[in-house]
């Protein structure tokens, strides 16, 4: 999209990493954006032995420390490409276990990045906005095209890492999160509906509103890479599927 200069967006919202690659797009850097995906599988952010220890088993603030002081993201940049329009992270209420929406400029924009990536028992270390705990947005708002629908906007977009016919169902990782959830019981029922809450989305998608125009860039079938992937010849395979998606669907789309 930035090599090519496509960008007739009027509102970005980005769920969990999708804020991070948003970051990047709005920047319009495209140097060592390969480099960017790779380096936290390189790195010595994952360790399943803290699960004993009750450190981070997810070193997830770290990681975000250490891929600022590398690459050194412009917020000015940010500001300057918005020009007015509006950039939104979803983060989750850990007490209340609603989405809520942070718009680029509400003060400082890093805490927002990484609470919106944070997820339960993986990331222990506390993600902190306005005193109160929050978690991934993915939990309250995994597909927010709702709420673009309710922002204005009738024609989405939405980027997606699962094939177009995925569905979601229960997860063993949503049912161990609700268990070491029990501080928060909103949070805790919310992971154990996640998958209604993430099906009722692509409900929307599916039957959108009449003057609604939701466009799926989607892989073609299942990507292997997971979250905890460090094989870096599999994350290297996955990139070039999403760039095949994103060029065929602009040979078709460029304005």
């Amino acid at each position: 999209f930035i090599n090519r200069n496509y960008d007739p967006f009027d509102i970005y919202i980005g769920v969990s990493n999708g804020v991070a690659v948003l970051c990047w797009y709005l920047i319009r850097e495209t140097d060592n954006n390969l480099d960017k995906m790779l380096y936290a599988a390189k790195g010595d952010y994952l360790s399943y032995k803290n699960i004993f220890t009750g450190k981070d088993i997810l070193k997830f603030h770290q990681m975000y420390d250490d891929g600022e002081k590398m690459f050194k993201p412009s917020m000015d940049k940010i500001k300057n490409n918005l020009d007015g329009k509006e950039y939104i992270a979803v983060v989750t209420d850990a007490i209340e276990a609603n989405a809520e929406y942070y718009s680029f400029g509400d003060g400082d924009w890093m805490p927002k990045m990484i609470a919106s990536g944070t997820l339960p028992v993986l990331v222990r270390t506390p993600s902190l906005i306005n005193g109160r705990r929050k978690f991934d947005g993915g939990v309250s708002d995994p597909l927010p095209v709702e709420k673009a629908y309710e922002m204005g906007a009738k024609k989405i977009i939405l980027i997606r890492t699962y094939e177009k016919k995925f569905r979601r169902k229960m997860k063993l990782e949503n049912y161990i999160g609700a268990l070491f959830s029990q501080k928060y019981p909103k949070l805790r029922n919310a992971l154990l509906e996640h998958y209604k809450t993430y099906n009722r989305a692509l409900d929307f998608i599916k039957n959108p509103p009449n003057d609604c125009e939701i466009v799926q860039l989607c892989p073609p079938k299942k990507l292997k890479s997971k979250r905890d992937s460090k094989n870096i010849e599999i994350l290297k395979g996955d990139y070039e599927i999403g760039k095949k998606v994103a060029e065929k669907y602009l040979k078709n789309n460029l304005y």
